[in-house]
């Protein structure tokens, strides 16, 4: 009989669910402020490791695409959040893929924040906006009157992961389209595979257009 070959792959995936949960324990024992702790670091530096590794995964299969990040992408935001919830004491309800409204046109946003029972702030995730970089406000005006219809007093947010193929986050901004804060772009003009793994914290040359830590304190501000 073949003696088994240790799967150094399947180890760590096998680690995966428990990483997570020891570096939530880990952040949240620390009980860090906003202001000492930094999340938007935390967020780009998952988002480098994610995609890096998916690239040399790609490489080594001979694959032609590598896995869509999308998934991830919401999986850290929401870790983010519920950090955030848990530090600052918030006691809010933060979910993913929860139906808002179950009727012929609910939907089923990425992340939705609750208190008392009720959808305070909705959160969409973009990896970029792509097809719908044109008409984005025509699109979250039509999301944002669906959510309205159910929780009239709730706020949604877009957050999108990069600019890097899009340059109307300016123009959005000189239009009057963000000043509520609505739309918010992460990482300005590089794709996460860019991203230096000593992220320079000079801000003269910040790879962030806008961190989440402003997604955070309109969060706190809804609480």
């Amino acid at each position: 009989m073949v003696e088994q070959i240790c799967d150094d792959y399947l180890l760590a995936l096998d680690n995966l669910p428990e990483a997570l949960k020891k570096s939530y324990s880990q952040i949240k024992s620390n009980s860090l402020s906003f202001s000492d702790f930094d999340y938007s670091r935390v967020v780009a530096n998952r988002l480098r490791a994610f995609y890096c590794a998916q690239n040399e995964i790609k490489k080594f299969l001979g694959k032609q695409i590598a896995p869509a990040g999308a998934d991830f992408f919401v999986e850290t935001v929401l870790f983010c959040l519920r950090i955030f919830n848990d530090i600052e004491h918030l006691g809010l309800e933060i979910l993913s893929e929860r139906t808002v409204a179950r009727r012929r046109k609910s939907i089923r946003p990425d992340i939705t924040i609750w208190k008392e029972g009720k959808i305070i702030a909705v959160i969409e995730c973009k990896t970029q906006l792509g097809w719908m970089r044109k008409n984005w406000h025509s699109h979250f005006d039509e999301r944002e009157k669906q959510l309205s219809e159910a929780f009239p007093e709730s706020e949604m947010f877009w957050f999108v992961m990069t600019s890097c193929n899009w340059d109307g986050f300016e123009k959005a901004l000189e239009d009057g389209l963000t000043t509520e804060k609505k739309l918010l772009c992460f990482l300005n003009k590089i794709w996460p595979t860019q991203i230096p793994k000593e992220i320079p914290k000079d801000p003269e040359i910040s790879i962030f257009l806008t961190p989440i830590e402003n997604l955070l304190k309109e969060i706190k501000r809804l609480s």
